[in-house]
């Protein structure tokens, strides 16, 4: 999935550049209290090094942390989270981040802690920031990826499990997930239930709708019919791109059954609270609006890791089952 550019590298990376020794330094400790061995994998950014038993992970986005953690790879004593946030997401795994502490690390990257916390692996999905591999892989080994080129995150995280002969753990989660979707399914399939669905957001004074998020994942894994307004090139399949309804177009909506629309982590930013929306008849007769069938998830979600995936599989479940 895309995610929004975050602000350009600027004093930070200046920082790490000026104590590049001393990151080298703490890469060869880090290295050096590794168990030994190390593997050479081919990734994205090219041939790196990694130890083969990581005692200190570090997911530079939340998305990889949830990912080190479904991998059974043990975590560094500090982990990033978002600027917004004043804590891990709460859908995460709560008993393996127990005792680990946070920092703040995005949109504004925050080197100089990364280095001070020392992890003898860098886990980096934000391949889109090309500069950044350069910048972290002096600090610790470092493999980097783009998650967010709007493709199927899971094809990347198969291959980060595969490269770090992690396929066993990735294995249990995929079958994991595969089989409640498969109770879900039929669970429909018994109620006699087919709705129509979409993924709906409101800025810039309209209500974009599309597959940006990895709800669409989720609609398709279900077999729920997505709604077709998430086509925006009309090829018959819903896209990232989707398209962006004005308040005038909103009836293009009156065959969806149900709304997802992703949250901040405290419940705030619901698409049905919008004053605008809340003003316009259009808006408010639809029927999943006008039948209370509106449901949020936390956005981070919406980003693709193990776990946000399989939280919003259950939250799609409330809502169409109960």
């Amino acid at each position: 999935m895309k995610i929004a550019s975050s602000r350009a590298l600027r004093s930070a990376a200046a920082a790490v550049a000026a104590t590049l020794l001393l990151a080298s330094c703490a890469a060869s400790s880090a290295a050096d209290d590794a168990a030994g061995d190390t593997i050479t994998v081919d990734t994205e950014f090219g041939e790196v090094t990694l130890p083969a038993e990581p005692k200190a992970a570090l997911g530079f986005y939340t998305t990889d942390v949830d990912m080190l953690i479904t991998l059974g790879i043990p975590l560094a004593k500090e982990q990033p989270i978002r600027d917004d946030f004043d804590r891990f997401p709460t859908f995460f795994p709560q008993e393996e981040l127990e005792g680990i502490g946070t920092f703040h690390n995005y949109p504004e990257y925050n080197l100089e802690k990364i280095l001070e916390v020392g992890p003898d692996l860098i886990l980096n999905g934000l391949g889109y920031e090309t500069d950044l591999h350069e910048q972290l892989n002096p600090i610790a080994p470092t493999y980097t990826y783009n998650g967010f080129d709007g493709g199927d995150w899971r094809v990347k995280f198969a291959q980060l499990a595969k490269d770090l002969g992690r396929e066993a753990e990735h294995q249990a989660w995929a079958d994991a997930y595969d089989a409640r979707v498969a109770e879900i399914r039929a669970e429909l399939d018994e109620r006699g239930l087919d709705p129509v669905v979409a993924d709906a957001s409101y800025w810039d004074e309209q209500v974009q709708v599309g597959c940006y998020s990895i709800s669409c994942l989720v609609f398709a894994d279900l077999g729920l019919s997505i709604s077709k307004v998430a086509d925006s090139d009309g090829d018959g399949k819903p896209d990232s791109t989707g398209r962006a309804l004005s308040h005038e177009q909103l009836g293009d909506l009156a065959d969806v059954d149900v709304i997802f629309t992703g949250v901040a982590e405290d419940g705030t930013g619901l698409i049905t609270d919008e004053t605008a929306l809340k003003s316009n008849a259009l808006w408010t007769s639809l029927p999943a609006v006008a039948n209370g069938q509106v449901f949020p998830y936390n956005y981070e979600m919406s980003y693709g890791s193990p776990s946000g995936q399989t939280a919003l599989l259950e939250v799609i479940a409330k809502a169409l089952l109960g």
